[in-house]
């Protein structure tokens, strides 16, 4: 389960590099729609809580892919065994610590979709 693991996070992030500026911009618009909708409206009836909190969940799925994107692209290659002990230890704990990272990145993704059924009530 590790390397099948840690391979298709890191085949999905390598896919997904071109976008990775994409990413930010789409950020950045949802955060300012998410502003101007809360500080600059007039009347209180005039935004309606769904349309924020929809906002607020396009852009946890935008952070989710950008996080994504970041982390898993830049993921340790398994060393051959002529390299040094120390070199091995090394690398074994660096991909513990991205399968830590991409089982909480698993986690954080379920959490996600169930908010999403949730707020959508599909």
């Amino acid at each position: 389960m590790y390397n099948w693991l840690d391979a298709y996070l890191t085949k999905v992030a390598l896919a997904l590099k071109p976008f990775h500026k994409f990413t930010y911009l789409l950020a950045a618009i949802l955060v300012a729609n998410i502003i101007y909708q809360l500080a600059f409206t007039i009347a209180p009836s005039a935004v309606e809580p769904i349309d924020t909190m929809l906002n607020l969940l396009a852009l946890a799925w935008v952070v989710l892919v950008n996080l994504m994107i970041q982390i898993f692209s830049q993921a340790p290659v398994i060393l051959e065994s002529k390299s040094s002990f120390w070199a091995r230890i090394k690398n074994r704990f660096y991909r513990g610590v991205y399968y830590t990272l991409s089982l909480v990145f698993i986690v954080i993704s379920f959490a996600v979709i169930f908010l999403s059924f949730k707020m959508l009530r599909i």
